[in-house]
């Protein structure tokens, strides 16, 4: 994805500290500090983008019982704080601050209030990102398993030899699958590419099943569709993608 930023003409600098904004409503100049040196970025416009935290001071938490922690109130996966009739969802937890999370959370809640039982999973819990192309992920990253690689198998598959993609001129990205070697259970799923924000889904199900690989590749997938890549990645993953060498 950053390749494909730079290469539509936008800079991205890392590592870099921002010191001070200035300007007015037509010319903003951010002054910057990267390896030490210092110097200014100007435009119309500056989008500060830097994260959330819980505010919690409104809430009235003083006059109650229930335990908290530095990002926010804490919760067991009923969504119930240490006081059994008081449930906390969404942004005042800390962690994930999404709304579908909330949704859900907000669901699991509710359903536990009334008596029944319901748990929260967060690791069917997608990630998505909404450049052009888009980007989802949900479970491990190559990241997280850094170190284990011999425990795992990773299938890769490029939209460039999808066929949906070919035909909506959009072949930029891939699908990634991780898969424990031994028990060929599905751990990870990450997307690049066209919708890929509705194709995750599958992947947050195939985590919520423990799909194997081999229960993906035997679904049958329908063509022309972006979702054929998921296939094929699962394929990868067990060494015999058919579309890819």
């Amino acid at each position: 994805l950053k390749k494909k930023l730079m290469r539509d003409g936008i800079e991205i600098l890392t590592g870099t500290q921002v010191l001070s904004i200035d300007g007015n409503d037509n010319q903003m100049t951010v002054n910057i500090n990267k390896d030490g040196n210092n110097s200014a970025i100007s435009g119309e416009k500056v989008l500060v983008a830097i994260g959330r935290k819980a505010e919690l001071s409104t809430l009235g938490l003083d006059n109650t019982t229930i335990k908290t922690d530095k990002k926010g109130i804490l919760v067991n996966p009923k969504m119930q704080t240490n006081v059994p009739n008081i449930y906390a969802i969404g942004d005042c937890l800390g962690k994930t601050m999404l709304a579908h999370v909330a949704s859900q959370q907000g669901e699991i809640a509710a359903e536990n209030a009334m008596g029944h039982e319901a748990n929260y999973d967060e690791k069917t819990n997608p990630s998505c990102v909404y450049t052009s192309p888009e980007f989802a992920g949900v479970g491990l990253t190559q990241e997280d398993i850094r170190g284990h690689e011999r425990d795992y198998s990773i299938g890769r598959f490029p939209l460039a030899a999808n066929g949906k993609s070919l035909i909506m001129s959009d072949t930029e990205g891939m699908v990634k699958i991780i898969a424990h070697k031994k028990y060929k259970e599905v751990v990870g799923v990450h997307i690049l590419g066209p919708r890929a924000t509705d194709l995750i889904v599958e992947g947050a199900l195939a985590l919520r099943l423990e799909s194997t690989v081999e229960e993906i590749i035997s679904t049958i997938h329908a063509h022309p569709t972006v979702a054929e890549a998921i296939k094929e990645a699962a394929l990868a993953a067990e060494n015999r993608a058919i579309h890819w060498k």
